[in-house]
């Protein structure tokens, strides 16, 4: 059977419609979801007065009105502004001052299915329709902004928790515990064919709460959704996603949208989509260690806007989706700002032990400076600096370097070309570069790019007006032993800290394309890009690049050879034509409930393996 889809009408077809409702209800033509039905709560009158007391006031403390905005603009949407109210005008100063230049999407009615005092956060059952594509049925639109009118007329922002395609639910989350009272979904009462009910929506603008009456019917015009059931309440846009209850305030389903009839997904269905969304979740969280790594997909390009690609489409169409990053904009702000200054991407879901992997600031995970010889560990405290590069106010490139010469007013560090190359274009230095130095001491100082070879990916940056007290020792006349001991440093630009793990070099050829390079086991992160490979003595061997598995790294021979071709040339590049490639892997977020979850990855495990610590 084709599935219809419920609880979506056109504004086209809307406008065909002529104004006012068959029950009396208030019609605004440019705004189909404050389009009244049956009677008000306040009222007196319709329905209203056949529910007790008590059913009215449930109604009145557990049915919200839910919006959805999307960004851009949309010609046949408008914002719909009743300034006459004190309460819409409230209501249209903070959609100016979250949502400027955003558009109203989507409004329906919701109900207060759960309010947790431990973990903060308050449930909300609606319909999809609050976040589907009226184009695409299969498509859900994850970058819609969420507003919850509460029954006290508070208004937050909510995110997409939990959502059935098939079935048009969707469960909506706030980040906020209020004394709100919580709808009854499980009675135990069956509801025979023509019992009277009652059909409840919520304007979102005038918070009106509105009931109509009806019955249920065995007898279906159209072509529902088998599990759908049917009532004779007639409901208009706005009651979407709204409980049908009976006389008795017994909750019945929720409701969707059709014009001579109301279809409505019923509550024992609902139950069962509730209870599997639970039961993942727990599952979720007792899957541990010991997982079978099947795949992990690992980007080439990082997104700047959200999460790495492919990634970022696996989790979105993931049926089972946790709070979309940043649950709450006013806590998501410093970290926007943050991440943004820093060059990394946005995360793409708020999950519980979230992570950027691939950062700047990751440490190398075996940290071995207390090992060092007391005096080699000075020297290299005094001669290994960190680096930074930015473009604008947003950071290019960050890494390490080792003093080189130092003299009364200038000293020259040698470092990866990486810091100045083009993150698009890999044979050019980017443009309106700044390079700024953080020194042992921790002092920030500016630096200036005075040679560079993009093919051997190494630099020289120099600083004025400041003497370092320690350069390395650099000589063409240090043997290394086959399989010698040796050491990788790098200094975090942000801490500052010193970091130093051991190795052996190998004679494994490298798979970059520069022939001079050699390999070594030391297993660094990105932040010793540029730091000095040295032995146990002290003795610099060479300078270090990323590998994943093993440190490639450029031997001091070749490093001799071309700062003498710098300073011969009296140039500021030296290169062929033929361009070596030296990849540095982007940043990208790692989500472990959902790597556990839906690609059976045990996460530690596989970023143990990266060599990334977890």
């Amino acid at each position: 059977m084709k599935i219809k889809r419920e609880g979506v009408r056109t504004r086209s077809s809307y406008k065909k419609q002529k104004a006012g409702t068959s029950n009396g209800g208030i019609s605004h033509l440019d705004n189909p979801f404050e389009e009244e039905f049956g009677s008000s709560s306040g009222s007196g009158q319709g329905v209203w007065t056949e529910l007790s007391g008590e059913v009215a006031s449930n109604l009145a403390n557990t049915v919200v009105s839910l919006a959805s905005f999307s960004e851009g603009d949309y010609t046949h949407q408008q914002h719909w502004i009743f300034p006459s109210n004190p309460r819409e005008f409230m209501i249209e100063n903070l959609e100016m001052r979250s949502y400027a230049g955003n558009t109203m999407f989507f409004a329906c009615t919701g109900i207060i299915i759960k309010n947790d005092p431990e973990t903060k956060i308050t449930s909300f059952l609606t319909s999809l329709s609050l976040v589907r594509s009226t184009e695409d049925d299969s498509k859900i639109f994850q970058d819609m902004k969420i507003q919850v009118c509460l029954p006290d007329d508070r208004v937050e922002l909510g995110w997409l928790n939990f959502w059935d395609l098939q079935h048009n639910l969707a469960v909506i989350n706030i980040p906020r515990f209020h004394t709100l009272r919580v709808a009854c979904l499980d009675n135990q009462r069956q509801f025979e064919c023509h019992s009277k009910v009652v059909a409840v929506g919520r304007c979102f603008n005038s918070g009106k709460l509105m009931a109509t009456a009806g019955m249920l019917t065995d007898n279906p015009s159209r072509d529902y959704h088998e599990e759908l059931a049917i009532s004779t309440c007639e409901i208009t846009m706005t009651g979407v996603g709204g409980p049908l209850i009976n006389f008795d305030g017994d909750f019945i389903g929720m409701n969707f949208y059709s014009e001579k009839e109301t279809p409505f997904l019923p509550r024992n269905k609902i139950g069962e989509l509730l209870k599997q969304f639970s039961e993942r979740i727990l599952s979720w969280a007792k899957k541990g260690p010991g997982s079978t790594v099947e795949r992990f997909p690992i980007p080439n390009k990082s997104d700047s806007q959200e999460c790495q690609p492919g990634l970022k489409d696996k989790i979105l169409n993931c049926k089972c989706f946790h709070a979309r990053w940043p649950y709450s904009s006013a806590l998501g702000v410093a970290e926007k700002q943050e991440l943004r200054s820093n060059g990394y991407p946005f995360p793409l879901w708020e999950d519980i032990g979230r992570r950027l992997v691939n950062s700047f600031e990751e440490e190398f995970s075996a940290n071995i400076s207390s090992e060092l010889q007391k005096e080699v560990a000075s020297n290299m405290s005094q001669s290994v600096v960190a680096l930074d590069s930015f473009v604008g106010r947003k950071r290019s490139f960050a890494c390490t370097g080792i003093v080189i010469e130092c003299n009364e007013s200038t000293t020259r560090v040698l470092t990866s070309a990486s810091l100045v190359r083009n993150s698009e274009i890999e044979n050019k230095v980017a443009d309106n570069l700044k390079i700024v130095v953080c020194l042992p001491d921790n002092r920030i100082i500016p630096g200036t790019l005075q040679h560079y070879s993009l093919n051997y990916n190494i630099a020289v940056i120099g600083i004025t007006g400041f003497c370092c007290t320690q350069a390395a020792r650099i000589s063409d006349q240090v043997q290394l032993k086959p399989h010698g001991a040796v050491v990788a440093l790098g200094r975090v630009y942000i801490s500052g800290k010193l970091m130093a793990t051991r190795g052996v070099v190998t004679s494994k050829p490298s798979e970059l394309n520069c022939k001079d390079i050699v390999i070594s086991t030391c297993k660094i992160t990105k932040a010793g890009i540029g730091g000095p490979l040295i032995d146990f003595d002290g003795n610099f061997i060479g300078m270090n690049f990323y590998g994943l598995e093993e440190t490639p790294y450029i031997p001091m021979n070749t490093i001799l050879q071309l700062l003498g071709n710098f300073g011969a040339e009296g140039t500021i590049a030296i290169d062929d034509h033929s361009l070596s490639r030296w990849p540095v892997p982007k940043p990208f977020w790692c989500y472990p409930t959902w790597h556990r979850s839906e690609e059976e990855l045990d996460v530690e495990e596989f970023l143990a393996k990266m060599n990334v610590p977890f």
